[in-house]
């Protein structure tokens, strides 16, 4: 079992999202609005996952995975995003970050997870 943070705007992703892990015997320790709320409590859960959205307001996807990284550079870190375009096309994207498209089929979201946290 993995104790998973989510990071994503939108409320009802993020209940989609946590009721897949949970599903899958994973547990939700903090699900985030946007990014600096997740930054603001990351190292106080360190949880063994963070799945955030790549666009975020007051701190997206990336900027919130280079925060952590900085401190904790064996995070492991998933993006689910509806704009994967922009995401390529992002310089700050990390190549080793396990990535999944919004929307997204759900035992695909679940077997992105279990590569996730082998990374």
């Amino acid at each position: 079992m993995a104790r998973i943070m989510i990071a994503d705007n939108s409320p009802s992703v993020r209940f989609l999202i946590s009721i897949l892990v949970t599903q899958a015997g994973h547990e939700v320790v903090l699900q985030a609005n946007n990014g600096r709320e997740a930054l603001n409590v990351y190292f106080e859960t360190k949880p063994d996952l963070l799945i955030v959205d790549f666009q975020m307001p007051i701190m997206d996807g990336i900027s919130l995975i280079e925060e952590i990284t900085k401190e904790d550079p064996d995070a492991k870190v998933m993006i689910c995003t509806g704009s994967i375009e922009k995401l390529q096309c992002d310089s700050r994207m990390n190549k080793g970050v396990t990535v999944i498209a919004k929307p997204f089929n759900n035992k695909d979201f679940i077997e992105s997870v279990s590569t996730a946290l082998k990374n």
